[in-house]
């Protein structure tokens, strides 16, 4: 009998046994393909010898130095690496364990900031629905996917209010700068008040709550005008996209336009340690710093051995050409789904950037469970997306190998889930 207690307890789950590259084995020897890094998590693939090195390494020296007291080298050298490749106008890096700590964190800092310019009556957070930020309660009132939440809404604040999420469908910006789109943002910030809300929070690229959706050109820009000049501080969730899975190095570089705060975590240490963490764009830090400390903090904030494992991941990422690796080969991966699309008249759309690439499906019942399981059944590993009732998506999941990915092996990729589509369509 196993004392774990697993997210299901009626399932069975194999026993991962090692892993290298964008491959997994169990104890039982089977293979599986991982292309959904996890939950878009192992950017830099499976079984890192250089990674795992730099983690013992720095546990020889000191595990636990607690950031109440003590900073370390290897902390500098890692926040100092994330502002680099983050780029201007350069960043301060919050450290923490995980996404939804870092959408808690994000949360707390933005209403820290407007205490700070003796705004008080700001503490609502804006999102979107058929959005997901995170598990915990704050991070999980901020997302606006109702599957996840319904079970926890007692429990969960009505400081957080969901708008519609972008359309597919918008024609986009209009004359007067604004569109169907921003103007739910719009309508909700005139209901409720602009010096109520102190933040809106965004993911740039779908995730679990819509997979691959990217909104049309125009759309951040328009919402990063709204938030300004209402004085709302704008935060991009790149817990998913973030540090080279787009093919560039953020999200957001797609799209031109800075945000105050960045969420981020995943692809950060690339599953070698837990690590997440809020940057902070200088001119927002230099205003913070002026004032008493921010009253937050986790235990393992800027642990040394995850800040290890972060700096080794990213210096790979760098050294290794990963992100272009990841542009590159995100569009051949991007046009075999395509292909593969046009036989099956199921799959509604291909979308996505980079190694973040979603398949929206028909609507329904069950149909992106019965291919990610079919999927499963054979070894390939895909991510299956959540449904969404209000203005998302009910059918759709995610592709996304690690950016480490060759070129024969996206061909498998394409090969083996093509054999996955043709067990489903047979299945009827």
């Amino acid at each position: 009998m196993s004392h774990v207690f697993y997210r299901d307890p009626r399932r069975a789950y194999p026993q991962a046994a090692y892993g290298r590259g964008v491959y997994l084995w169990d104890t039982a020897g089977k293979q599986y393909f991982d292309a959904a890094s996890g939950a878009l998590v192992a950017n830099l693939g499976h079984g890192r010898e250089d990674v795992a090195r730099a983690i013992a390494e720095q546990t020889s020296k000191v595990a636990l130095a607690h950031t109440s007291r003590f900073s370390s080298p290897v902390l500098e050298r890692f926040a100092a690496r994330v502002s680099r490749v983050v780029g201007e106008p350069g960043w301060h890096v919050y450290p923490v364990s995980g996404g939804s700590e870092a959408t808690e964190t994000a949360v707390k800092l933005a209403r820290h900031i407007h205490l700070l310019r003796g705004q008080p009556g700001r503490y609502r957070v804006l999102s979107r629905r058929a959005s997901y930020h995170g598990n915990t309660l704050g991070a999980l009132a901020a997302s606006g996917l109702a599957e996840r939440k319904q079970a926890y809404a007692p429990l969960l604040s009505d400081a957080f209010v969901q708008v519609a999420p972008p359309s597919a469908d918008c024609p986009g910006i209009g004359n007067n700068g604004s569109c169907a789109c921003l103007d739910a943002f719009g309508e909700a910030i005139a209901r409720l008040g602009a010096e109520t809300i102190a933040a809106a929070i965004v993911e740039l690229v779908g995730g679990s709550a819509r997979s691959g959706f990217v909104a049309h050109a125009g759309y951040v820009a328009g919402l990063r005008r709204l938030c300004d000049a209402h004085g709302i501080l704008l935060v991009f969730d790149e817990v998913m996209s973030g540090f080279g899975r787009t093919g560039r190095w953020m999200a957001f570089h797609h799209e031109g336009v800075r945000p105050d705060l960045i969420v981020t975590a995943k692809g950060l240490a690339a599953g070698y340690a837990p690590l997440g963490a809020v940057l902070v764009a200088e001119p927002l830090f230099a205003e913070v710093a002026e004032h008493p400390a921010f009253v937050h903090g986790f235990t393992y904030s800027g642990n040394a051995v995850s800040a290890a494992a972060g700096d080794a991941v990213l210096a790979a990422v760098e050294r290794e050409g990963l992100v272009e690796n990841a542009a590159r080969e995100g569009a051949r991966l991007r046009t075999g789904l395509e292909a593969l699309a046009a036989l099956y008249g199921w799959i509604r759309a291909v979308r996505g950037r980079g190694l973040m690439l979603g398949l929206l499906l028909e609507d329904r019942a069950g149909l992106a469970a019965a291919v990610t399981e079919t999927a499963w059944e054979q070894g390939l590993i895909l991510y299956l997306g959540h449904g969404e009732a209000e203005g998302g998506d009910s059918e759709h999941l995610l592709v996304a190998p690690p950016l480490v990915i060759a070129p024969v092996e996206t061909d498998e990729l394409l090969a083996r889930l093509g054999n996955v589509l043709d067990r489903v369509a047979a299945a009827g």
